[in-house]
């Protein structure tokens, strides 16, 4: 669901709740940057990341190979992410080239491996490998646009769980259930895609899917699922690329929510989400994000205006505090 800047859930709600709070605003960079001043206090909002964790906090959050090794040095289960840099950065970071490491990693996921940007978000350019060529292929091309990728071992998990955490409470969670169409043994992919699209009509979800599509998800759709098969039309968990959000009630989910609040003691986490994947090892920790974007929420959920509206205003009250 792309939104523009000024037609934000969260600036609308920004603004809302800061005029409640005889806070004074202004949106700044198209919407993208909100400065608050109450008195002599100024604090900010920039993209959906709050006045509220250190800098070092958001820093870590946003590099995953980096939470990955702060959540390791707390005994936090989670996905690893291995951290190689381009070649040009070897001035800097020495390092004797990342080929022969790239390699050993592959071997030791046994080829299924997941590539991605070290600081990426969304699930864009989020590559899954499984030979030698794709690697190959996904590490060049990646390369052209960033300075750091991340290597993890793919995960088979039907379900992904976000957790909101406020100051180590769970605020809200949702589960992110991936779209999929029934196989019939004939058909591809794509063309029970087109006959869910006519007879459900061109949704939001699909919508969402179709337009973000990654070059290996169009590839994907030309598969001919057997009859009666439960067909994956992405296997990205991410709400911007077709995934569906279900309100799940945390308690719930004691052991994953046990896993996002020590994934968020562990980063000093104040305000954030913390993505847990159901694998049938147990649950994981995916990632754990600086910032709290419910878009797909507010949007698509019933009430799930308010839910956001919630969060946000008992986030912004501490920044006030």
């Amino acid at each position: 669901m792309s939104v523009a800047n000024e037609d934000r859930s969260f600036l609308h709600v920004m603004r809302r709740v800061a005029a409640e709070h005889g806070v004074v605003t202004e949106v700044l960079g198209k919407g993208w940057i909100i400065r608050f001043t109450k008195g002599g206090i100024v604090r900010h909002a920039y993209g959906y990341s709050l006045d509220l964790n250190s800098a070092a906090t958001h820093q870590l959050a946003c590099d995953k190979a980096a939470t990955g090794e702060v959540l390791a040095a707390a005994g936090v289960r989670h996905v690893p992410h291995l951290l190689f840099l381009h070649p040009s950065m070897a001035r800097y970071a020495p390092h004797a080239g990342n080929w022969a490491r790239m390699l050993k990693a592959c071997d030791d996921f046994g080829w299924d491996a997941v590539i991605k940007e070290n600081a990426g978000t969304g699930g864009r350019g989020v590559m899954r490998v499984r030979s030698m060529l794709e690697l190959e292929q996904a590490t060049y091309s990646l390369f052209s646009q960033t300075a750091s990728l991340a290597l993890a071992p793919y995960v088979d998990a039907a379900i992904e769980l976000r957790f909101v955490m406020l100051d180590g409470r769970c605020e809200l969670a949702f589960s992110k259930e991936r779209p999929f169409v029934v196989g019939d043994g004939q058909r591809t992919a794509l063309e029970l895609l087109a006959e869910r699209a006519q007879s459900e009509g061109f949704g939001r979800d699909l919508r969402r899917l179709i337009e973000e599509y990654e070059p290996d998800g169009v590839r994907h759709l030309a598969t001919v699922p057997p009859r009666g098969s439960r067909f994956l039309l992405n296997w990205r968990h991410n709400l911007g690329q077709g995934a569906v959000a279900t309100l799940v009630v945390p308690n719930a989910q004691p052991e994953a929510l046990a896993l996002a609040e020590a994934a968020a003691a562990a980063l000093n986490l104040r305000f954030g989400s913390v993505d847990i994947l159901l694998a049938s090892s147990g649950p994981t920790v995916l990632e754990v994000n600086a910032g709290v974007m419910m878009e797909y929420v507010a949007r698509s959920l019933p009430e799930g205006d308010a839910l956001a509206e919630r969060v946000y205003r008992r986030a912004f009250s501490l920044m006030f505090a």
